[in-house]
């Protein structure tokens, strides 16, 4: 139940930028509690105050999606927080997603791809981040699930905006709005909440390049 909950938190925070913060933070502790079950060494490795990136070695391709949820809730809550807290997380989050998409990269549509490559455009190169992975990284992500539009409004809303590439983020929210949402029924609602936030950073455009 924890798995389906964190989810659910993290579409929240999606859709409520006034909730995000409490949002993805109930989204990253119930991943975690789902951790702890599907992975024990995770929960003692934790415990004995490992960095996340020793712990989620102990993670197996069962708690995949877990993992992914806790690396995503804890990118979410980092952002919420400022840039301090963006680059402490930064290494956590990294190791998290990047194991993750090393066990089950098209749990929630390529989404620990699409997440990985939205955290590495928001962190500065001089952090671990940078263009040319996060390209990599979202492009992976649309490949493997192409009727996804979050994939593409996060590269536009990170990638395109950090190239300053106003071309690339006209093209990816186009595409987006164009979407019959009938394609895709079993995402529905994400793609529904994708082509809302793709008008939102159209309607900012101007202040963003």
């Amino acid at each position: 139940a924890e798995v389906p909950l964190s989810r659910a938190e993290a579409l929240r925070a999606m859709a409520d930028p006034a909730a995000a913060e409490a949002a993805w933070l109930a989204s990253m502790r119930a991943a975690e509690r789902a951790l702890r079950r599907l992975a024990p060494g995770f929960a003692a490795a934790v415990d004995r105050g490992d960095p996340v990136a020793r712990a989620a070695g102990e993670v197996g391709r069962d708690g995949a999606e877990a993992l992914y949820l806790w690396g995503q809730g804890a990118a979410g809550l980092a952002r919420q927080r400022g840039f301090g807290a963006l680059l402490a997380a930064g290494p956590s989050v990294a190791a998290a997603l990047s194991r993750a998409a090393e066990l089950d990269e098209r749990v929630d549509r390529g989404g620990p791809r699409r997440a990985l490559g939205s955290w590495l455009a928001a962190l500065p190169s001089a952090a671990g981040g940078g263009a040319g992975r996060a390209r990599r990284e979202f492009a992976r992500a649309r490949a493997l699930a192409p009727e996804d539009l979050l994939c593409r409004v996060r590269e536009a809303e990170s990638l395109a905006v950090l190239l300053q590439d106003p071309a690339l983020f006209d093209r990816l929210l186009a595409e987006v709005l164009a979407f019959d949402l009938r394609r895709a029924p079993e995402a529905a609602a994400e793609n529904a909440l994708a082509q809302r936030q793709a008008r939102e950073l159209l309607a900012r455009r101007d202040r963003l390049f």
